[in-house]
């Protein structure tokens, strides 16, 4: 049994048009589940009904066992982080991050101790007196961490934490709040927009898209096997093929992608060549400077190919090149 089961949950808005439909989604105990999709996927609908924010019309939640489907919010034990922090304006680091326990009638000899520990893990000891403009929004998001830990809750929820900080304090937030979850083996999920940030860190991903789980799986799987042409384009590949254009080139199709409708491979994944070895020719009709790379566009007959190269001296713009799909390199989708 998996520590927590969301299963056939609908939502709606209005009675009328389903926001979740039949959604179907596991947590396993100790874990990092991030749900990631575009924005209207229902992602944070899906985070909200967890944390008992949302009512469904219809499906179950259960968590370590017990029925949490109607359990109202403030029942839950769930430490939740929101995008804006929500931290409380007129109270001292130390009083916000003690908030939960005070609400829980915990001794107040007790407290000074289990704030101190958690102020230390989350790497804000020393601010203690602080008010909550007096930092920095990074020291605001590990104050709103450890108010949702110090309460030792079942499960955290993590909605677009890192959304509000610049790109490199996100890189520096993503590290610790993986640190901290690891450390304190807390079961979490994670919701996000941004797929470099989500794959970074978690340890299984559930795609969303148009209220339903289009693929869950540990990130290095759906980046190098999506499901479908939805999760291929969304994780990075640009370039789709009939599986007629397959058997042209003699590639290889195995007996499970039979029935596949196309391939796709990553720009970065094809090899360039001469005219003469390739199957697959065209010109070079863009070329894009990105630091470490080339980005070109390739005019063939089979459509435009976008394809990314390191090579020395770059491709001109004009030049008739030959493409090669190495067979390892090659995803099939049969959706």
């Amino acid at each position: 049994m998996h520590f927590g089961e969301l299963r056939q949950i609908d939502v709606t808005y209005d009675k009328k048009n389903l926001i979740l439909s039949d959604l179907n989604l596991d947590i396993h105990k100790g874990e990092l589940l991030s749900l990631l999709g575009p924005s209207g996927c229902g992602k944070t609908t899906m985070l909200r009904v967890i944390a008992g924010l949302i009512d469904t019309v219809g499906g179950t939640f259960t968590l370590d066992g017990k029925d949490m489907t109607h359990i109202p919010v403030h029942k839950r034990d769930f430490g939740m982080v929101f995008q804006s922090y929500a931290l409380f304006p007129h109270l001292t680091v130390f009083d916000n991050v003690a908030f939960g326990l005070r609400q829980r009638n915990l001794a107040k000899e007790d407290i000074p101790a289990l704030v101190g520990r958690m102020m230390e893990i989350c790497g804000i000891n020393g601010y203690e007196k602080r008010f909550p403009k007096q930092l920095s929004g990074g020291q605001r998001q590990r104050v709103a961490l450890a108010r949702a830990l110090v309460i030792e809750p079942k499960l955290l929820l993590l909605d677009e934490p890192l959304s509000n900080l610049d790109a490199q304090l996100r890189v520096q937030m993503r590290s610790s709040i993986k640190r901290i979850q690891q450390e304190l083996g807390i079961s979490t999920v994670f919701v996000t927009h941004d797929q470099e940030e989500c794959f970074s860190i978690s340890d299984r991903v559930a795609i969303m898209n148009k209220g339903k789980i289009e693929q869950c799986d540990d990130p290095q799987t759906i980046y190098s096997n999506p499901a479908c042409e939805t999760i291929a384009r969304f994780v990075g590949f640009r370039n789709f093929f009939p599986i007629e254009l397959a058997k042209r080139l003699n590639l290889t199709i195995s007996k499970t992608k039979q029935h596949a409708k196309l391939f796709c491979i990553r720009p970065e994944k094809i090899e360039v060549t001469s005219p003469a070895k390739a199957s697959l020719q065209g010109v070079v009709e863009v070329r894009t400077y990105l630091g470490e790379s080339y980005q070109y566009e390739v005019q063939t007959d089979q459509g435009m190919v976008a394809l990314s190269s390191t090579l020395l001296p770059a491709i001109a713009v004009g030049e008739t090149v030959g493409l090669l799909f190495p067979q390892e390199n090659l995803v099939f989708i049969d959706r």
